[in-house]
């Protein structure tokens, strides 16, 4: 369970199922004792208050009353278990692609787009196969991930597994070996990309004999 009300007024609970909500800009809740600012997170060991700028710890006394607290709010109607997970994992998708976008290279891309630019048919760009093989895996992710999400939707959540086993069926981010070949800059260039430089001096040769 959490229950945090922050420096900006906004009061965040975590109750024991671990739904999670917020409450912006709202009144702190009223409890057994003053504070300005609360902070009961005790799966960090943080358990807290301020009061006229000076931090003091909570007592066994204060962490009861919070918990009763907790467990008494309800959440929103729209908020479900199966809903928070999708979001989640959708978190975790955008967070592995940033992960696995900084593994490209040296010459790192700035954005999908430009993964997308590199990787196009017919491209000369000399990370074309970095890119391309990013993008491969990337479409394995997002498949696992939709597959994962579609589960969930369907699932109601006194159905749902612990979030871990739906979180450790994400395919890993893979080593930056990984998305290059040995030698992948020998084919920068297709033959009809380089210069014939014999051919050409012949074809030039023949060209100052014409003139």
């Amino acid at each position: 369970m959490l229950l945090v009300y922050d420096h900006d007024n906004v009061l965040h609970i975590t109750n024991e199922r671990g739904l999670r909500w917020n409450y912006e800009r709202t009144q702190k809740p009223q409890f057994g004792f003053d504070y300005d600012y609360l902070f009961y997170v005790p799966v960090d060991n943080l358990t807290e208050f301020e009061l006229n700028g000076e931090t003091e710890p909570l007592n066994k006394e204060a962490c009861a009353e919070i918990e009763e607290y907790i467990k008494l709010c309800e959440p929103p109607l729209e908020l479900t278990m199966s809903k928070q997970f999708i979001e989640d994992i959708q978190t975790r998708v955008n967070e592995n692609r940033a992960d696995a976008m900084s593994k490209l290279g040296f010459f790192e891309f700035s954005d999908m787009g430009e993964v997308m630019i590199s990787a196009r048919e017919g491209s000369n760009d000399p990370r074309r196969q970095i890119a391309r093989r990013f993008l491969d895996w990337n479409d394995f992710l997002i498949g696992t991930a939709y597959r994962i999400c579609e589960e969930l939707k369907s699932t109601r959540d006194e159905d749902l597994k612990d979030f871990n086993h739906y979180l450790e069926s994400l395919p890993d981010v893979p080593h930056e070996e990984s998305f290059h070949e040995v030698h992948w800059s020998d084919d920068r260039f297709d033959r009809t990309d380089t210069l014939d430089i014999a051919g050409g001096e012949e074809d030039l040769g023949e060209d100052k004999r014409a003139i």
